[in-house]
């Protein structure tokens, strides 16, 4: 399981595996995937079984920063380390293009992408009451 660019003939996928994992969120756009550059992870029988996306834009300061816009792994091939590969890759992409700073948001249950932000030496900045629906988000920040 190595992450990798999406194809565009993935994107239907992608969207399949989004609506899987953030059932109550509204779907987004073929564009998106394609606008934010997205990265698949892919599984040698099942093919693509998750994926990750973000955006850099500059900061206030001329910095660059990394915003993480998704990351999603099916639940049947979780606990596999493609979580953490997935965001490794998503980081290391960042870096590619000049990112020096990193902003993401997850749900405030989700124990696993905590645990990846954790891992990656992120912090917990911001609660956000309501963000996911009935859910508080957890904004995420740190250094490249």
């Amino acid at each position: 399981m190595t992450p990798r660019p999406m194809r565009l003939d993935e994107t239907t996928r992608v969207r399949e595996i989004y609506a899987h994992c953030h059932p109550d969120q509204p779907p987004r756009p073929d564009g998106w995937y394609v606008a934010y550059p997205t990265l698949v992870l892919t599984d040698d029988e099942a093919g693509v079984i998750g994926f990750t996306s973000g955006s850099v834009s500059p900061g206030l300061t001329g910095t660059m920063t990394l915003y993480g816009n998704g990351l999603c792994v099916l639940p049947m091939y979780r606990k596999r380390g493609g979580g953490w590969r997935l965001a490794e890759a998503r980081l290391a992409l960042g870096r590619a293009v000049g990112a020096t700073t990193f902003i993401g948001i997850t749900e405030a249950s989700n124990a696993a992408m905590i645990r990846i932000f954790e891992r990656q030496g992120l912090h917990a900045c911001q609660r956000l009451p309501g963000y996911f629906g009935t859910e508080a988000g957890l904004v995420w920040a740190g250094s490249l």
